[in-house]
């Protein structure tokens, strides 16, 4: 059962002292090996002890009852690691693209809605032959292959009765044929694949080629304000720099591991790119780190790029806080 937690105190009587006691020590290991500073442990301390005012010893506790902790100026996110892999933990938050899926696949038919599970699933898992995809791209894919399915919903009963020329006359009137191409060909070689369809329809089918856009040369003046601005954020200089001379995306960015760059060597990511890394680049980083031990000395977020919401965790930090970065020195 989910429990209320507006107006309990941590001061209040607990239930289960025994609990409380043992999270708390277990709070203690996780705050000394993510660098937890002591005001953020003192509060997860006091998250725990609300929790056990309102359990029983052995009574599982939900992830849901633990999020309202925000309410209360409690870092959820810091008590939910504490109960990561307990028995007595039970994560019952909602998926958002499991709910994103069943608000708009819910008209479909049984059987195709089957079929397009198993390519979500493959999507989002992957298999020993293929990677899994990103979220985004997955939602992009997704979005693209709707009105498709809700199209052709009403005729069909499975995907098997499609027809090349059901996908040649649907693609006519798309505005970006390109793009829904590119999803219907994913959808239906995976299906081919897993021997769900006896023809692939989008075999032969063209949607035209993908729009290539070429970014605009700098201006002067831009580079010049570039320059100045990577002189006055260390993250920013390692962004620009990661971006602009080794074309990495954003997200490959964001995700870049401190294992994956090999200063003394000059290597980046040595193991998957393997590219010799500039003294630009180098530099940059080393300035960078420098910066991030002053700043989050105890940090050990294995992210190159942390902040302060994640210097205390292991995820990397988001879109909204490289847009921010970015932004704030145009």
């Amino acid at each position: 059962m989910n429990r209320d937690l507006r107006g309990v105190s941590s001061l209040a009587p607990l239930l289960a002292p025994e609990l409380a006691t043992a999270l708390s020590t277990r709070a203690a290991r996780i705050a000394e090996l993510r660098g937890w500073p002591a005001r953020t442990l003192g509060s997860v301390r006091r998250g725990i002890r609300i929790l056990c005012t309102v359990h029983r010893s052995g009574e599982v506790i939900l992830a849901s009852t633990i999020t309202q902790l925000t309410h209360t100026a409690v870092p959820a996110n810091h008590v939910l690691e504490v109960f990561e892999d307990l028995e007595i933990f039970l994560d019952d938050r909602p998926d958002s693209l499991d709910a994103w899926c069943e608000t708009h696949f819910a008209s479909l038919a049984p059987d195709i809605r089957a079929e397009l599970d198993i390519w979500i699933n493959i999507l989002r898992h992957g298999t020993s032959r293929r990677r899994p995809r990103a979220r985004s791209t997955i939602i992009t894919n997704l979005g693209s292959i709707l009105p498709f399915l809700t199209e052709y919903a009403a005729r069909y009963t499975t995907l098997r009765q499609v027809t090349r020329d059901d996908v040649i006359e649907w693609l006519a009137y798309r505005p970006h044929r390109a793009y829904d191409a590119s999803a219907l060909r994913g959808l239906f070689r995976t299906l081919k694949a897993e021997r769900l369809v006896f023809t692939n329809p989008t075999r032969g089918v063209h949607g035209g080629k993908l729009p290539v856009s070429i970014p605009l040369s700098l201006t002067a003046e831009e580079v010049a304000s570039v320059a100045q601005a990577v002189l006055q954020e260390p993250a920013l200089r390692v962004v620009v720099a990661l971006s602009a001379i080794h074309a990495l995306p954003a997200h490959r960015i964001r995700s870049l591991l401190l294992e994956e760059v090999d200063l003394p060597g000059r290597r980046l990511d040595p193991e998957d790119l393997d590219r010799p890394l500039d003294e630009y680049t180098a530099e940059a980083i080393t300035d960078y780190l420098a910066y991030r031990h002053r700043r989050w000395p105890n940090s050990t977020n294995p992210h190159m790029l942390i902040s302060r919401n994640t210097a205390t965790t292991t995820a990397a930090v988001g879109t909204f806080w490289m847009d921010k970065l970015v932004k704030n020195y145009r």
